[in-house]
């Protein structure tokens, strides 16, 4: 129903699938529910619009090659670029946790939060950025963000965006932001963690390194983490891959 939905939005909006770039509003996709003879839907954008992977997305933007960003609070754009990242497998020896942390709660639970709580807590994140965390979790909740970017031959200006990240950590000369999964993620969409990084970039600027993971859990319990930089913070996919780490959750 979900790809069955959206080709009526994009019908009864008359967005034109074959252009780089196009817009619609929540407005817009709310409006179209008046004239689904469907089962019944909310039409809401805020669930309608969320596809964090490229299988996600309905069918008729994968057959159209068209991803979907917030550009503004209530807009999005329909642009012809990808904005996935891949994950790809890498084959490595899993490093087993070595429970440092005397906490009897850290390993309530079984959720994102429980598991960035034991990596923060057993000294995982210290390890990968390099330098005893001064700060953290910051940046929790929702915010609004504001930058112009290009993403290919694409500009684009973010105004009033949301979002929000799952984990952001400080150290003398760092600043990493955590966006994390607890199901295998064969890809990600970009912004996720972009969006919260023009935001640090804006306020910190050069001042400190700015490195992103994207952390997930797959059904073996293994925890892979991959650790990107951005080349040019003005590009929007010029980011890069500088470190790969897996680890596995003991039982």
């Amino acid at each position: 129903m979900y790809s069955q939905i959206w080709s009526h939005i994009i019908r009864c909006c008359d967005v034109d699938l074959s252009k780089k770039l196009s817009y619609i509003t929540s407005k817009q996709i709310k409006n179209t529910r008046h004239t689904w003879i469907g089962e019944n839907n909310q039409f809401e954008p805020r669930l309608l619009c969320k596809m964090d992977t490229s299988e996600s997305r309905p069918d008729i933007f994968k057959e159209h090659n068209i991803c979907l960003l917030s550009v503004k609070n209530g807009v999005y754009a329909l642009i012809k670029e990808n904005i996935y990242i891949p994950l790809n497998r890498q084959i490595t020896v899993p490093n087993i946790i070595r429970r440092t942390s005397d906490s009897m709660l850290l390993n309530i639970g079984d959720s994102e939060m429980t598991i960035l709580d034991i990596l923060h807590y057993n000294n995982i994140l210290e390890h990968i950025v390099g330098e005893k965390i001064l700060y953290g979790p910051l940046l929790g909740g929702r915010h609004r963000c504001e930058f112009d970017t290009t993403i290919g031959e694409i500009s684009l200006s973010i105004k009033g965006s949301q979002y929000e990240t799952d984990g952001c950590y400080e150290t003398k000369n760092n600043v990493c932001i955590v966006e994390i999964k607890s199901k295998f993620c064969k890809d990600f969409n970009i912004r996720q963690l972009y969006y919260p990084f023009r935001e640090v970039h804006k306020k910190i600027k050069d001042t400190k390194n700015i490195s992103a993971l994207f952390i997930y859990r797959d059904k073996a319990r293994n925890i892979h983490i991959y650790k990107y930089r951005w080349l040019n913070h003005l590009k929007m996919k010029d980011i890069e891959l500088t470190g790969y780490f897996r680890y596995i959750l003991p039982s």
